[in-house]
């Protein structure tokens, strides 16, 4: 009597998959910010009165205008690109010889839309705490730009230092709206006397831009 032939061995059972979380953000396309950036500087040109505003749009391209006059969305991504031109466009045509103080107007204006009482970042922020608002800098970065990091270091208890490195190359003048951006937003969070000084600068060899913050 010949013995039994052997059972086969059971299916393999196939590889378990990895679970994504349902609220995993999707992958931010390269070059691209969020609407609330680009949204910010539109505010920002027609708060300067309409013959300004088409002035800055009828010197823009023709694909640049179509996106500039259309719906812009909070939420949607848009070249990174596109809000660097109308930032140029802007001083270029609006500066009257102070380009500086443009850029830095244009960061305090994004401050007071975005921080003020309807704005989309007004969580942020939380009176008499610079520090609350600084220490979610970071975040608040990482959820308008595909690309490049930002950080926060508390080095006393009225004073910091925010660090921007990788993603766009900058261009040293459009850091100013960064500059004019954390003073405004410390002064909303309490802060008096407010200083921003960038002490180093990508765009002039540095490995990031830093500012340090300082208020009483």
């Amino acid at each position: 009597m010949s013995a039994p032939l052997p059972k086969p061995p059971p299916p393999a059972k196939p590889p378990a998959r990895s679970a994504t979380p349902a609220s995993a953000p999707a992958e931010a396309p390269a070059g691209k910010v969020k609407g609330t950036l680009l949204l910010s500087r539109m505010k920002y040109l027609r708060a300067r009165g309409d013959d300004d505003c088409e002035r800055v749009l009828r010197r823009m391209s023709a694909a640049d205008q179509q996106v500039l006059r259309g719906m812009l969305l909070p939420s949607s991504w848009y070249a990174a690109d596109l809000v660097v031109r109308l930032e140029m466009t802007i001083v270029a045509l609006l500066s009257r010889g102070d380009r500086k103080e443009l850029f830095l107007d244009m960061g305090r204006f994004t401050a007071d839309t975005n921080l003020g009482s309807n704005g989309v970042q007004r969580p942020y922020l939380k009176d008499g705490d610079p520090h609350y608002l600084l220490h979610n800098v970071p975040r608040m970065y990482a959820a308008q730009h595909a690309g490049g990091v930002r950080t926060y270091e508390k080095t006393e208890p009225k004073a910091a230092v925010v660090r921007t490195t990788d993603g766009e190359h900058p261009n040293p003048e459009d850091c100013l709206t960064a500059v004019g951006w954390l003073k405004r937003a410390i002064e909303l969070s309490g802060g008096k006397i407010v200083t921003v000084d960038e002490t180093r600068c990508r765009a002039k060899g540095a490995p990031c831009c830093e500012y340090v913050c300082r208020w009483v």
